[in-house]
């Protein structure tokens, strides 16, 4: 049996290996919700989530663009 190895980045969030489809919509949600959050410690967690979704949309976006232009 494999044991898996979770690894945590700095702001101590779960790395994520793959940005799914949702990572805009989802980082649109983290800042709503921060945006309406009465407790600053909540709004500064749920923004770092919307940093994080931003972050893992833009590097899938990228690895896509290598993608198509090593294959071009």
């Amino acid at each position: 049996m494999r044991k898996e190895i979770h690894r945590l980045n700095p702001a101590g969030f779960p790395a994520r290996k793959a940005a799914s489809p949702m990572s805009l919509s989802s980082a649109r949600n983290y800042a709503l919700r921060a945006e309406r959050s009465q407790d600053a410690k909540e709004a500064a967690d749920l923004l770092a989530k919307a940093i994080l979704e931003l972050a893992a949309s833009i590097e899938a976006t990228d690895a896509k663009v290598k993608k198509v232009n090593k294959s071009g």
